[in-house]
C-alpha cells in the first residue's frame, strides 16, 4: 500500500507503553525523577499491582490520526486481561505525579494505552545522509511521509498479538539501546 515500508516498523526490542515524555536535562533531574517513581511504588503503584507484574493482553490495532489513508502512527491497542482497569488507574496516577512534579507536561486527560507497531518518524530516508553532507549546518527536517493504513487495519483488526506480563515502569532513554536491544533505562520501579 502507499507509503509502507519495512523502515516504518517498531523495533520488537524496543516495544513499550508509552506513559509520557519527560525532558530531564542533568543528573539531578534524572535523579528526581528516579526518587519520584520509588515514592510512587510506595503510595499507590504496589497496592494497585498487589506486587505482582500485570497480565495485559494486546490484540486489534488502532491508528492516531483522522484519516486512515494518511496514516502516521499505527499502533497495538492493550487491555488488562482480567478486564480491569488497574493499569490505566496506575498509568493515568503516574503521570498524574510527575506532571504535579513539574517534571511533565499534562498533555491529555488521561493515557492512551498503546504499543506503537508503525510509526513514519521511525521511515529511513535514503537521501538524508547525502543531503546531511552537502547542507552541513542548515536543517534536513523532512516531512512525515504518511501511510495508506486502510488495508492493515481491516487485516489486523482484532489480531490477537498475545498477552504479557508487565512488571515495571521504566525511565528509558529515547536513541538509546542497551545490551538487550531495549532502550537504556535511567531508573525503575518493579512490581514484583
Amino acid at each position: 500500500d502507499h507509503g509502507v515500508s519495512s523502515s516504518l516498523f517498531q523495533n520488537p526490542a524496543k516495544l513499550h507503553l508509552t506513559l509520557g515524555t519527560l525532558v530531564l536535562l542533568n543528573e539531578q533531574e534524572i535523579q528526581k525523577a528516579c526518587d519520584l517513581l520509588q515514592r510512587c511504588k510506595e503510595d499507590f503503584v504496589d497496592q494497585i499491582t498487589g506486587g505482582k507484574p500485570l497480565t495485559v493482553e494486546v490484540a486489534g490495532v488502532e491508528y492516531m490520526n483522522d484519516d486512515p489513508a494518511m496514516t502516521d502512527v499505527l499502533y497495538a491497542k492493550v487491555h488488562m486481561k482480567d478486564g480491569s482497569d488497574r493499569l490505566q488507574v496506575m498509568a493515568d496516577q503516574l503521570v498524574e505525579r510527575f506532571v504535579a512534579s513539574g517534571l511533565m507536561l499534562k498533555e491529555w486527560d488521561r493515557v492512551k494505552l498503546h504499543a506503537t507497531v508503525m510509526n513514519t518518524v521511525f521511515r529511513k530516508d535514503p537521501s538524508a545522509e547525502e543531503r546531511n553532507s552537502t547542507m552541513t549546518g542548515k536543517s534536513s527536517f523532512k516531512e512525515r511521509e504518511s501511510f495508506n493504513g486502510r488495508n492493515i487495519l481491516k487485516l489486523f483488526e482484532h489480531f490477537y498479538f498475545g498477552e504479557v506480563q508487565l512488571d515495571s515502569v521504566r525511565l528509558s532513554q529515547r536513541f538509546s539501546s542497551d545490551a538487550s536491544g531495549y532502550y537504556a533505562t535511567s531508573g525503575q520501579l518493579t512490581f514484583s
